[in-house]
């Protein structure tokens, strides 16, 4: 008898959390564009998609972005009519200042550098975007790509495989991650331990 129950409740159940997750989830969509610096007609959001600072992102018309998107907009979005961007695509238009006196970076200095992509753009999944690019009208942007540097109109580009860029300055990381076990020496002199 229980379970006869189970097997016709629990369907139902599944299909309501699935409806009022469905609400929920264009409910904040809504609440998303509202808060949009502009917000073109027929935007699209595909799930879940995270914009940080949404009043310093736009959005040109039929914009889709798909699922589990990033957009970081504290140094300023642009993103250009009928535009695609696929899943896991992330856009930072702030960065970590290598060049700091301090560590560990959450205490850092952000430097902001808006990011432009233009119209009728196509973003792959699994595309990362740094902090002051601009991606030209018509270019098409490979899967996986790490985009470092301006894209030129109707360009097709990806870069694999992974490449070492350039190296830290060994001395000013030296200097500071000296600075950091002394700053952890000190807190722990200053913590009482349990054996005492």
């Amino acid at each position: 008898m229980i379970d006869k129950i189970e097997r016709r409740v629990i369907p139902l159940i599944a299909r309501l959390v699935e409806y009022w997750q469905n609400k929920l989830i264009t409910y904040n969509h809504q609440e998303i564009k509202r808060q949009l610096k502009f917000c073109g007609r027929g935007v699209r959001f595909k799930r879940e998609i995270r914009i940080d600072y949404p009043q310093n992102v736009s959005i040109g018309d039929k914009v889709y972005i798909g699922p589990n998107t990033i957009l970081d907009g504290r140094g300023g979005i642009t993103i250009g009519k009928n535009t695609t961007l696929g899943f896991n695509v992330v856009v930072l238009s702030a960065n970590h200042d290598i060049k700091s006196n301090v560590l560990p970076y959450e205490h850092n200095v952000y430097i902001h550098k808006p990011v432009v992509i233009g119209e009728n753009v196509w973003i792959a999944a699994n595309v990362l975007i740094v902090p002051g690019v601009t991606i030209g009208d018509g270019a098409i942007i490979a899967a996986g790509t790490v985009v470092t540097g301006d894209v030129e109109p109707l360009a097709i580009v990806g870069n694999q495989p992974m490449r070492t860029i350039k190296y830290r300055d060994k001395e000013h990381y030296d200097r500071l991650a000296g600075k950091e076990s002394e700053a952890v020496s000190m807190t722990s002199e200053l913590v009482p331990s349990d054996k005492e």
